[in-house]
């Protein structure tokens, strides 16, 4: 497996096309992506090394992207990760600190996202 350049997206996305589709986009547009597709895989990603954006769909099968933020906030494994959470679902509320978009996504406004999320982490760090 060749090393990830830029910063690194860990990407939970059920969804086959969809997961491709958005790791095409976000690899094109210099991230490192990390395409899995279960909240399960997410987390024992998570556990395994950093990352600096999680996206993660709400509805996923087994547990919930919901749960996999939350387990993830217990463990520590996202104290300099910005995360991000994709529902259909109108009355979803995303966990403290996390960016909630709605599908069906516009792909500028989700690049843009991804890049205002990044640069937060950037200025964070600093």
């Amino acid at each position: 497996m060749d090393p990830i350049r830029g910063p690194r997206v860990l990407l939970v996305e059920d969804n086959e096309d969809i997961r491709e589709g958005l790791s095409t986009l976000l690899e094109a547009e210099g991230y490192g992506v990390i395409p899995v597709g279960t909240a399960e895989e997410g987390l024992a990603q998570l556990q395994r090394q950093h990352v600096h954006l999680l996206i993660t769909d709400y509805m996923l099968p087994g547990e919930s992207g919901g749960w996999l933020v939350e387990q993830a906030m217990k463990e520590g494994c996202v104290r300099q990760t910005r995360v991000v959470m994709i529902t259909a679902h109108p009355r979803v509320v995303p966990p403290s600190g996390v960016r909630m978009l709605h599908k069906p996504l516009d792909i500028n406004e989700f690049l843009g996202i991804v890049e205002e999320e990044l640069a937060a982490l950037a200025q964070h760090a600093a």
